[in-house]
C-alpha cells in the first residue's frame, strides 16, 4: 500500500510541476526565463522518475 501511496504522490508532483511548467510559460510575454524553466524541468523530471521507480519496486 506504501508504493501505491507514493506512486500517487510522484503523480501529483508530476502534475504540480507540469502546473508550474505552464504557469511560467503563460506568463513569459514574449520573453523567455530559461533558467526557470530549466529549474522546473527538472523537478518535473525527478517526479515522474520517482513514479517509474516506484512501479518497478511495485511490480517485483
Amino acid at each position: 500500500m506504501s508504493s501505491t501511496r507514493a506512486t500517487g504522490s510522484s503523480a501529483a508532483d508530476a502534475v504540480a510541476a507540469n502546473e508550474r511548467i505552464r504557469a511560467l510559460v503563460d506568463a513569459a510575454d514574449g520573453t523567455w526565463p530559461s533558467e526557470a524553466y530549466e529549474v522546473l524541468l527538472q523537478e518535473w523530471a525527478a517526479a515522474v522518475h520517482r513514479g517509474d521507480s516506484d512501479q518497478v519496486n511495485e511490480a517485483a
